[in-house]
């Protein structure tokens, strides 16, 4: 097993064109710890300084930030920095020994896994991953009869980086699954979204992931500070493997490069920031990560 250490630091600003008098906010930023992942350290500071906040567990049992603003303000930042330890063994996608068509072993909505969360949450639609007949169309050509139901995700994974085009801007969280399958453009996001739904219309139990990705740039090149993201993939349940994860946006099995900071139905589960605010304007958004190994 390999041990790899990583600092992060993710800032979130809003710059408001008018005075905010109050704001209510949650932020998922705390990295959720297992058996390969163990926090080190993690601070957020919040500027103004908030007049509440408290951390807790969401539904899912991740790390929640709520925070609470009662003085006027034109900005907003929410600075997380951590300290993150992976340990990894040799990653590889697992065979759940259970074809997907199988009917007497498809996983039950009343079931629930290790955390005690019942997988329908995980086999509904949701707004975000909707039963729409586009699906069916992608999911026809991989439907072999009997095949591994890992196998068959591994299967989705790659088509589904092969056959769509990573294009930053021409999706946006509003953007309906219909119309990434039909463009075949998107981001993590959506490509998260289309396998998401895809794996709940064939009974497969499916969650979305979000976290890092550590990267790398060109050899002889210094890497730009700020120029890493925020990430997103899933994982897939079966009764024999438990969670796997997979990262259709790189077709890969996530491994050390995944930092993994929450876990939910789709996107809105687990937006780093989300809130409401009351005042006058409107808001430019900016995002800066910064992934390190050391």
């Amino acid at each position: 097993m390999e041990t790899y250490r990583y600092r992060i630091r993710h800032r979130t600003t809003y710059q408001y064109g008018g005075r905010i008098d109050i704001c209510h906010s949650i932020a998922h930023v705390k990295p959720r710890e297992d058996d390969q992942q163990e926090i080190l350290s993690h601070q957020v500071a919040v500027t103004p300084e908030p007049f509440f906040r408290v951390d807790r567990e969401d539904y899912w049992k991740n790390g929640t930030l709520y925070f609470e603003i009662q003085e006027s303000h034109d900005r907003l930042e929410v600075l997380s920095t951590l300290t993150v330890e992976k340990q990894v063994n040799v990653v590889q996608s697992p065979l759940s020994g259970i074809p997907w068509d199988d009917k007497k072993e498809r996983l039950r909505p009343g079931d629930s896994d290790e955390a005690g969360l019942y997988f329908a949450n995980f086999l509904l639609p949701t707004r975000t991953c909707p039963f729409i007949e586009e699906l069916d169309t992608f999911l026809k050509p991989s439907l072999t009869v009997g095949k591994d139901s890992m196998a068959l995700i591994s299967e989705l994974m790659t088509r589904v980086y092969t056959e769509f085009s990573y294009v930053p801007g021409a999706t946006d969280t509003t953007t309906p699954l219909a119309t990434v399958l039909e463009n075949k453009k998107g981001v993590c996001q959506d490509f998260a979204h289309v396998m998401i739904a895809a794996l709940r219309r064939i009974g497969i139990p499916a969650r979305y992931v979000s976290g890092y990705l550590e990267t790398l740039p060109p050899p002889g090149q210094e890497k730009l500070q700020g120029s890493d993201a925020t990430h997103a993939w899933i994982e897939a349940y079966s009764a024999k493997t438990g969670w796997v994860a997979f990262d259709p946006t790189n077709d890969k099995i996530p491994a050390h490069q995944h930092i993994k900071i929450a876990h939910g139905r789709d996107y809105f589960d687990v937006q780093p920031l989300k809130g409401m605010f009351v005042g006058s304007g409107g808001q430019v958004l900016s995002v800066e990560v910064d992934v390190e190994r050391f």
